[in-house]
């Protein structure tokens, strides 16, 4: 999922109440239709609701000009609980939703360049927290989509509400289906037998997915994709977007078949986009890495990598931009750590992360070390987004201790993944409840990060910070 502005990713926090998961996705990009799972947002312009507004000043070590020092939002101002989803839009600015407790209902800010909320309201009621629950968040360019599972009403739902440039609602919420992704022109979602899209603007499409098939949904900035699999191989089906002209270009493609890899079972699989080109990552059980694209709507050459995996590696993300592919795997580096009351291996965990990276025009390869691991920090998730023709990879780093007395989460790193040369380590320290990805514009990359104020702790609710980083 390659794209200046990034697309549709998974973004996952750690709330410290019961570490509950919370999982965004985001719809963003870049002019020039660049690669991603998500699309191009030319920005939300919304009014200015005075009532909400509250300054949030800029995180140590994340940029953002203007804003008042960091602290808890001024009087009138909402607090905010996990879970959250965050996406940027033009200008630097990032829409952000998160559960609002006192309110009972999912609260959505629009957070400019400069740190300030410049609108804010509660766009679902009636809603209350659960263990399940999560936020996905789609942003386009006059609309804001927000996808809510959990409680409300003291039902489990999962529902879709579209706000205008105001934050106001366009129309009454509706039930979805669980799998999603979006394009610049509309969310999909998919109950396996099915795909749907609901355009920004327009009605909606269905298209019937191939029968006894599990699948699932890949977007790319103008189209949408079903990944079919099944015990012999990996398919991808373009879908529709319209009416019967598009969906008459409409026709699997084999991506993968397994009885090309003999006795190498597949150990894991990853597909990703550039623009709307697909590509696939497939692991096998040796360590043996393959890729193939369809570029163009072509079928191109499998090809086998060099470089293995090790087997007790776990590969973390896949992503790529124009220029380079990148792997990003994660190696368990605990042994080097001092040990613990318990003797050697009850000591701190640490993580090396490590990227294989393909060039894209060349399809040379190579292995660099993106950290070496820090003693008593474990690491996830991952985001990804592309800066030009290279890569942004960050992680969120959660430090050992954390509950009531302090946030969970300690900051993020983050390192630039290009075609050659060493990546170069840096982090943002922020400590947080919860961090989701608001993806890369081509020349930054943003996060969403659950704050608490001063001195409180986990039970109560916080605000949103916005890192900055390149």
């Amino acid at each position: 999922m390659a794209d200046e502005g990034s697309a549709k990713r998974w973004g996952i926090g750690l709330a410290a109440a019961g570490l509950a998961v919370v999982v965004g996705y985001r719809v963003l990009g870049r002019d020039d239709g660049a690669s991603g799972r998500g699309a191009a947002a030319d920005g939300v312009a919304a009014a200015v609701d005075s009532a909400a507004q509250s300054p949030l000043g800029p995180a140590p070590g994340a940029s953002g000009a203007g804003g008042s020092e960091p602290g808890a939002p001024g009087p009138g101002a909402a607090g905010l609980s996990a879970p959250i989803a965050a996406a940027h839009v033009a200008g630097g600015e990032v829409v952000v939703a998160a559960l609002d407790v006192s309110a009972r209902g999912i609260r959505v800010q629009r957070i400019g360049a400069d740190d300030r909320i410049v609108a804010d309201r509660v766009v679902l009621d009636d809603v209350a927290w659960s263990t399940d629950a999560d936020l996905k968040l789609a942003a386009h360019a006059e609309v804001v989509a927000v996808t809510w599972r959990g409680l409300r009403g003291g039902k489990l739902v999962r529902e879709l509400v579209v706000v205008g440039a105001d934050l106001a609602a366009k129309e009454p919420p509706v039930e979805v289906a669980a799998a999603s992704c979006a394009t610049r022109d509309a969310l999909w979602f998919s109950d396996g037998a099915r795909a749907t899209s609901r355009p920004f603007r327009g009605a909606p499409h269905a298209v019937e997915l191939p029968k006894d098939r599990d699948s699932s949904l890949l977007c790319g900035p103008g189209r949408a994709f079903a990944v079919l699999d099944e015990d012999d191989g990996t398919s991808i089906l373009p879908l529709a977007a319209a009416g019967p002209s598009d969906a008459a270009a409409s026709k699997v493609v084999t991506l993968l078949r397994e009885r090309d890899f003999g006795d190498d079972e597949q150990r894991e699989l990853a597909e990703y986009t550039v623009g709307d080109d697909v590509g696939v990552v497939r692991l096998g059980g040796s360590g043996a890495v393959t890729i193939r694209e369809i570029a163009a709507g072509v079928l191109g050459p499998l090809r086998r990598l060099k470089a293995t995996i090790p087997k007790d590696d776990d590969v973390v993300a896949v992503d790529a931009s124009p220029k380079v592919l990148a792997i990003v795997y994660s190696e368990d580096v605990s042994a080097a750590c001092p040990a613990g009351p318990g003797g050697p291996g009850d000591g701190a965990v640490a993580t090396k992360v490590m990227v294989l990276r393909v060039d894209r025009e060349s399809f040379e390869e190579s292995t660099a070390e993106l950290a070496p691991g820090r003693c008593g920090y474990e690491i996830g998730p991952f985001f990804t987004g592309a800066l030009g023709g290279a890569l942004s990879v960050a992680w969120a780093e959660r430090s050992g201790g954390a509950g009531r007395a302090r946030a969970p989460i300690a900051g993020l790193a983050h390192a630039v993944v290009a075609r050659a040369g060493a990546p170069s380590l840096a982090r943002v320290e922020q400590r947080a409840d919860a961090l989701v990805d608001a993806g890369c514009d081509g020349a930054r990359c943003y996060a969403a990060a659950l704050v608490r104020r001063d001195e409180a702790d986990a039970l109560s609710p916080g605000f949103v910070r916005i890192l900055r980083y390149e």
